[in-house]
């Protein structure tokens, strides 16, 4: 599988920066706020990991 490292580069770079933004403001519900965050955390990591491994496999082709 190919992975696009710009494209996993600039989601994980978007996810952290929501994140952050999410993080800091004020919710009516915690427990909103707490899923969101974990939704994107998620992401970031997830984002993190094929940004990796999309690097891992091209230093390995050439």
């Amino acid at each position: 599988m190919r992975i696009n490292k710009n494209l996993a580069e600039a989601v994980l770079m978007l996810s952290c920066i929501v994140l952050v933004l999410v993080g800091t403001t004020d919710f009516d519900s915690s427990t909103t706020k707490s899923i969101i965050m974990g939704i994107l955390a998620v992401l970031a990591v997830t984002m993190g990991l094929a940004r990796f491994l999309g690097n891992k496999n091209t230093t390995q082709e050439g």
